[in-house]
């Protein structure tokens, strides 16, 4: 049987992987999730934080410009963000290597609705062993009703794997991670944010 990653039956996730490339954008999605985070860590009194699947890493670098940073993206990106931001830390993000690195606060924008297999995702956060994660990812009640094709998937934005309503996010992140705030950070973009740590 089909891992259902905690999204409700009858829902058909997308069965081919197609790359998003956000070389190009800045802050237009994510913007709030990200200062969330760099104010969670910086009344945590955290310094090294982890980008995982950073895209331009415009938000990255201007959220935590003071902060001890490192971004992890694929390789077909690796180049454009070292010569953008070369005064920066980037690396592979293959999920299966764990980085020389030990963050305090993890950030995972957007990310986890592109993979093929987001358990993989799941137990790379695990072995980070960060104090804290804040995962964010489209709520699907807030982009379609359930009378309507799309809610029961695939997801209408082909590089979009599967997408969760707020409870099936919730339910799925909370079988491995204690979460300790789930919120819609901005309705008009449908986003969903997870601060959770580890403890489950």
């Amino acid at each position: 049987m089909a891992r259902r990653f905690g999204i409700s039956w009858p829902y058909r996730s997308r069965s081919e992987y197609h790359h998003h490339d956000d070389r190009d954008l800045t802050d237009e999605w994510q913007k709030e999730v990200y200062e969330h985070a760099a104010n969670l860590a910086r009344s945590s009194g955290y310094k090294n934080i982890l980008d995982v699947g950073c895209g331009s890493g415009f938000k990255l670098i201007h959220s935590f410009e003071d902060f001890n940073t490192l971004g992890l993206e694929l390789a077909c990106n690796l180049d454009f963000l070292k010569s953008r931001y070369p005064q920066r830390n980037w690396g592979l993000s293959d999920l299966q290597s764990t980085p020389d690195f030990q963050p305090d606060l993890v950030v995972c924008a957007d990310v986890i609705e592109h993979l093929t297999n987001p358990d993989e995702l799941l137990s790379f956060l695990v072995r980070l062993n960060a104090g804290h994660i804040v995962l964010s990812t489209p709520d699907r009640s807030l982009l379609y009703r359930p009378w309507q094709k799309r809610y029961w998937g695939p997801p209408r934005n082909p590089s979009h794997q599967r997408e969760w309503t707020s409870r099936e996010f919730f339910r799925y992140i909370s079988d491995t991670f204690e979460v300790v705030e789930h919120a819609i950070t901005r309705k008009d973009q449908a986003t969903q944010m997870i601060v959770c740590k580890p403890g489950r």
